[in-house]
């Protein structure tokens, strides 16, 4: 079983956690040992099978695309702490919140995506503050009041660009105005054409994906039927 990815086109695979998907573990181990000694580390039941099964998620996907056995797929992490397949032209990112998880593929570049499931935040000003440009928090709070939606919407923007760049947390966030992204998917920034593009998602959550050209194709599948 294969599948392919053409230039110019972005693939978003969708997945729900399954506890038999960490069962299927037990029996048919495809993680790495690495991957398998962090699983037993977490605390609490319910982190482990999340770690699991979305580490196994991404194995199947990815080993379809690359036309190797799951358990074959070496990862590498560069010095900022973005994932990367060895000896591989596919790029990938992953993103996942509560038990839903999604999985970016291109072929063209770094990609990063984000899921988020909109929580009440205790202190939405500071948290503002640190976040978001003063352009970004003028459409958060334009009525005086916090617009949930429209947070969310620029914080999955924030997380998947700074994904795609594989930067991390390690800049300045605030300093990054995403804000001519939330009407025109496709902008100039930065001195390149960059796509922030909302996904959709389960009520309650927010989603995004971000790459530094503009994509012809996004194709959406979900895991649960491709790999029945």
């Amino acid at each position: 079983m294969t599948h392919k990815i053409q230039t110019g086109e972005l693939h978003i695979w969708r997945y729900t956690v399954n506890e038999q998907d960490y069962i299927a573990e037990q029996t048919n181990p495809i993680l790495s040992v690495e991957e398998t000694e962090k699983s037993k580390r977490f605390v609490r039941e319910e982190h482990t099978i999340n770690y699991v099964c979305n580490h196994r998620f991404v194995r199947n996907v990815l080993a379809v695309y690359l036309n190797i056995l799951p358990s074959e797929i070496k990862f590498s992490i560069t010095d900022l702490g973005k994932p990367f397949i060895e000896n591989s032209n596919l790029f990938f990112n992953v993103s996942h919140s509560k038990n839903q998880a999604l999985l970016a593929i291109s072929k063209d570049g770094e990609v990063g995506v984000d899921i988020e499931y909109m929580k009440d935040l205790q202190d939405a000003i500071t948290f503002s503050n640190y976040s978001f440009s003063d352009e970004e928090k003028a459409m958060i709070f334009k009525n005086k009041e916090i617009d949930k939606d429209v947070l969310f919407t620029f914080w999955t923007f924030k997380e998947a660009y700074i994904k795609a760049t594989g930067t991390g947390l390690s800049v300045d966030i605030s300093k990054i105005n995403l804000s001519d992204f939330y009407g025109n998917e496709v902008h100039k920034f930065r001195n390149d054409t960059w796509t922030l593009k909302r996904l959709q998602a389960d009520e309650g959550y927010k989603a995004a994906f971000a790459i530094a050209k503009q994509i012809d194709k996004v194709a959406e599948f979900r895991y649960d039927e491709f790999f029945k």
